[in-house]
């Protein structure tokens, strides 16, 4: 009689295989962004802003700021990561973001030119979007914003359109307005 596999192993190594793709895609963080920084100039960064609001602190600031209609700006936002760095040597080319590799990530918006550079990536989760990174580069700064919840499908491309047309300035304006 043939010997049947043994499911148990089956099922290890298929979540072995799920855990190790999990583990390949790119952790985005402000560290990784400040380790970007000095890789492209050869230098840390010159000054740096770095917010990260968990999940009670988030819930806290939508409530302050929902108005008398009850609408949540970010509605489904549970955590935000925005980190805002001045670059050494602004007045040479941006920063290539673009040159981050990038694995396990959806990408919406991927641009480079010498004035600026800029990536929305994202993980959806069901028909929503459950985790959105944007990082955009001029001559002068570096912004990198994280977003997590059961965001817009509609906020990658919203947020993309604010960095091609303002560059990372306008989007840090958005993120601090928590106005999407």
């Amino acid at each position: 009689m043939p010997e049947r596999p043994n499911r148990g192993r089956i099922s290890l190594l298929a979540a072995a295989v799920v855990v190790s793709c999990l583990a390949c895609a790119t952790n985005f963080s402000p560290e990784m962004m400040r380790s970007q920084i000095r890789d492209q100039r050869g230098e840390d960064p010159l000054a740096a802003f770095e917010l990260n609001l968990g999940r009670f602190t988030t819930l806290m600031i939508k409530s302050a700021l929902a108005g008398e209609d009850g609408e949540l700006p970010f509605r489904g936002l549970t955590s935000l990561q925005v980190a805002v760095y001045e670059v050494p040597a602004p007045s040479g080319p941006a920063l290539d973001v673009t040159a981050i590799p990038v694995r396990g990530w959806e990408q919406v918006i991927r641009a480079h030119d010498q004035k600026r550079s800029g990536m929305v990536l994202i993980k959806p989760k069901g028909g929503m979007v459950g985790d959105l990174v944007v990082v955009g580069a001029d001559p002068e700064r570096v912004l990198y914003a994280r977003l997590k919840g059961t965001l817009s499908p509609e906020l990658p491309a919203e947020l993309g359109n604010v960095l091609q047309e303002g560059g990372p300035s306008e989007v840090q304006r958005v993120l601090s307005e928590l106005d999407g």
